[in-house]
């Protein structure tokens, strides 16, 4: 397991269950977002006793200290990359063909351009979230 998520854990006040490393585990073997009843589903035919309202609190919780990302185009979830930093937004390059996603950081530069762009309109941003859909080098690749 991620010393990173650990550490991230732990300095939230949250305790370190079996369930949340059952959770980050399974991340783990998935190489794309997952909902949470297909990762339910995936961590009960391993043996995991986790049930789906953990799963859901577990994943918020996770989402808020920076461990997971919610991708809405894949309505799934995945582990944030080594990449990704607590004070860093991050853009995911999103595959149409066969939905891999990958993590990016977005500059910061980008970040404050957003939010000048919103500040201006008078909105109040809750959260930044850049997704760019296309066609992965490997599906790319594959095509040719």
């Amino acid at each position: 397991m991620n010393h990173d998520f650990i550490d991230r854990i732990k300095a939230s006040g949250l305790r370190l269950t079996q369930p949340r490393i059952d959770i980050i585990n399974a991340l783990k073997l998935i190489d794309r977002p997952i909902g949470v009843y297909q990762l339910h589903e995936k961590m009960t035919s391993s043996g995991s006793k986790v049930n789906v309202v953990s799963i859901y609190r577990t994943l918020a919780a996770f989402q808020e200290l920076g461990i997971v990302h919610y991708i809405p185009s894949q309505q799934g979830f995945m582990l944030c990359t080594a990449t990704c930093q607590d004070d860093q937004q991050t853009e995911h390059l999103v595959c149409d063909e066969c939905g891999s996603v990958t993590e990016l950081p977005m500059p910061t530069c980008a970040t404050n351009d957003l939010q000048e762009q919103a500040d201006a309109r008078g909105f109040h941003t809750r959260r930044i979230r850049v997704e760019v859909a296309g066609t992965c080098q490997d599906c790319t690749t594959a095509k040719n």
